[in-house]
């Protein structure tokens, strides 16, 4: 008997550490709920739209993109493009290594000298070489997760060349095989 009278207090205490909480919660959405009307945006004014006349383009100071944001949109693209050759996914790695190519032209196109460095000759020459392999690889028949590793370290050299060319040589890009950040899977 005492064991049920000490369950029903339990009980008891349970409820009562949950309902003031659980009142306050409803009291704040009630208040919230009153202070904005019907719901509906009828009663709550809306911020005036601005006239014509108020707006001004923004201006250009005729700054170049940050060269390190338009690299590290590389640099992720590269990691899945490796990711996918490590599973031996050539599909995958097909799609991100034409990614890959895409941003190098975003690059050359915004930002093709910065600060003295001459990026987008590098790219031409240094960058766009260096995917052959890779592109062999990944076109291969049957996948040859070796050959497309093979490739990708070529891919990898060609952008260490390219920092060191550039006075750059801290920055130093790896396979970055061994974790996968991403929320995805790079398994075919």
């Amino acid at each position: 008997m005492s064991v049920i009278r000490e369950s029903n207090r339990n009980d008891v205490k349970f409820i009562r550490r949950i309902t003031a909480p659980v009142l306050g919660a409803v009291g704040i959405f009630c208040a919230v709920l009153s202070l904005g009307g019907s719901g509906k945006g009828q009663d709550v004014p809306l911020p005036r739209a601005a006239e014509t006349s108020e707006l001004r383009p923004l201006v250009d100071s005729g700054k170049q993109p940050e060269l390190a944001l338009l690299m590290g949109d590389l640099q992720r693209l590269t990691h899945k493009m490796a990711l996918s050759a490590n599973e031996g996914n050539a599909e995958l790695a097909a799609f991100y290594m034409h990614e890959s190519l895409e941003q190098l032209k975003t690059i050359q196109t915004e930002s093709p000298e910065y600060e003295g460095q001459p990026v987008a000759m590098f790219i031409d020459r240094i960058g766009y070489p260096a995917y052959e392999k890779f592109k062999e690889a990944v076109s291969a028949k049957p996948v040859d997760r070796d050959r497309m590793m093979a490739g990708l370290d070529v891919v990898i050299q060609s952008c260490n060349q390219c920092h060191t060319a550039t006075q750059h040589s801290i920055i130093r890009i790896t396979r970055g095989t061994e974790v996968n950040p991403f929320n995805q899977s790079f398994k075919p």
